[in-house]
């Protein structure tokens, strides 16, 4: 294929997925008006950092930054005074984190919501390029990329103000990058190991989840140097230099972005609501009185008082108890299956009830699962039976995100503290690049003859993945169901635990 023609292809290809996921992730985003789970935590935050009220949270800064950069930029709410809105904060009983209680008639959810729909809407882009990157082929790519685009627990998250849209923006960023740089025929500069740092420290600034794509930096490492690994006696010391050096250059980045959003996030918290402080010490209440919390020399003392509050906020978060019929956590190792799904919000109106669900598209997530095993059996393959990789290529990028996925699952399975179905989000999108992945080592030869039966039969899938989508939509977009319609998506109840309101 010509290269003006590929580029063509791949304009309308971008186009489609903007569009599709336009309508998926972005339109209507501040529907309905009304909170549900996190966003009363996460626009108390934001209404913070409009008002100056210095705070703690469980999670770093950035994310929270964008919920209130779109509340300041779009104000939709310039009838309601952000302090009003404060008047009515409260403290969480169970979760110890405050959160507004009362949201007045006519609040508007356009601004607050506005930068986790668009990060979500612009991530199905970049999916759609990793995809890309990696395989070469637009068509495959575009056909993948429904895997994003019609996932919906995936959307319920990314329309809210809450943090997943912005997190798995930057860590897709991450990713894409990385895929670049690996596909990378000349050797990594300083520069580039400086930006992976910084994308990096964007995604572990909005949650520390995203501190999975530190581990981008050794994959890229060990690929820039493999020859020299090859003579790893001859070549030991350079090598030694080299990962100290080149380490140093991407922490720096990393360190700088991190920094940044940690300083802004105390350069607008100057004031004190309700006496409140949190753990703040002695040094850093005498900050705040003196309303120097933008003078760099007290950063590290206000870094460490919000690092161990995170760290003693989730000392005291419960544990996962099966037996509480309200729970509604679960176990890492059952995630993939789409296990708990979390009834957000419900309305009653007649005989119908509008509800919020975080529920899966189960066509995407158990593709993605089939991605990991399929993943885990080509590299037991090659490792224990030496079978030869057909394509270096695919095999290295299968290795790094296979491994990725049991770093993430794996430091999961260590934490004692009730988690959520929403957590598994990062290792799913590494299971949807696994089975696109698998996809095209497979059927490599096949695809290179443009068989006509393996592209029906992914245009098939992409229609399946679409209508199971838009059947449980309703879930996704608060659509009033009755009982009855509810139930006929009771599919896998003994995981999902979908109940219905009677």
């Amino acid at each position: 294929m010509s290269y003006p023609k590929k580029r063509n292809i791949l304009i309308i290809y971008s186009i489609i997925v903007l569009i599709f996921s336009y309508f998926t992730y972005f339109k209507n985003y501040d529907y309905p008006p009304a909170t549900f789970w996190d966003e009363v935590y996460h626009i108390t935050s934001s209404q913070r950092y409009i008002t100056g009220v210095m705070f703690m949270e469980v999670h770093p800064p950035l994310g929270k930054l964008f919920i209130a950069l779109g509340e300041y930029l779009i104000h939709p709410n310039d009838n309601i005074a952000p302090e009003e809105l404060l008047k009515h904060t409260q403290t969480h009983s169970v979760a110890k984190m405050d959160y507004i209680k009362d949201f007045p008639v006519g609040y508007s959810f356009k601004g607050v919501r506005f930068f986790s729909a668009l990060f979500a809407w612009l991530s199905a882009i970049v999916f759609f390029y990793i995809l890309y990157l990696i395989s070469k082929n637009p068509h495959i790519s575009l056909l993948f990329s429904s895997l994003y685009i019609f996932e919906n627990a995936l959307i319920v998250h990314s329309r809210a103000a809450m943090l997943e849209g912005s997190l798995l923006f930057f860590v897709l960023s991450a990713i894409i990058y990385f895929v670049y740089l690996a596909q990378k025929q000349s050797k990594k500069t300083w520069l580039n190991y400086f930006i992976l740092g910084i994308l990096v420290g964007l995604a572990i600034s909005v949650k520390v989840t995203g501190g999975i794509t530190v581990f981008l930096f050794p994959f890229l490492f060990l690929l820039d140097q493999k020859e020299k690994l090859k003579n790893w006696k001859e070549n030991k010391l350079p090598l030694i230099k080299k990962i100290i050096v080149k380490g140093l250059i991407f922490t720096s980045g990393f360190i700088a972005i991190f920094c940044l959003v940690w300083y802004i996030h105390f350069s607008l918290g100057k004031t004190i609501m309700d006496n409140k402080y949190y753990n703040a010490s002695n040094t850093y209440k005498e900050v705040l009185k003196n309303g120097a919390t933008s003078d760099l020399k007290y950063f590290p003392t206000m870094l460490k008082d919000n690092l161990v509050f995170m760290v003693n906020y989730n000392k005291g978060v419960p544990k996962l108890d099966i037996f509480n019929p309200g729970e509604t956590g679960s176990y890492p190792i059952t995630w993939p299956l789409g296990e708990n799904s979390i009834r957000y919000r419900w309305e009653k109106s007649g005989n119908s009830v509008r509800y919020i669900y975080l529920q899966v598209n189960p066509i995407t997530w158990f593709l993605g699962l089939a991605g990991i095993i399929l993943s885990f059996i080509l590299i037991i393959g090659r490792v224990i039976f030496k079978d030869p990789a057909k394509n270096k290529n695919l095999f290295y990028f299968i290795t790094v995100f296979a491994t990725l996925y049991v770093i993430y699952m794996a430091i999961m399975l260590q934490i004692e503290r009730v988690m959520y179905l929403h957590t598994y989000f990062i290792p799913l999108i590494f299971s949807f690049i696994l089975i696109f992945l698998v996809f095209n080592y497979i059927f490599e030869s096949k695809i290179l003859a443009k068989s006509k039966k393996l592209y029906l039969c992914l245009i098939l899938f992409v229609i399946i993945i679409v209508g199971v989508y838009k059947f449980f939509s309703p879930l996704t977009y608060y659509q009033p169901l009755t009982t009855e319609q509810f139930e006929k998506r009771m599919w896998f109840n003994n995981f999902w635990k979908l109940k219905p309101i009677k």
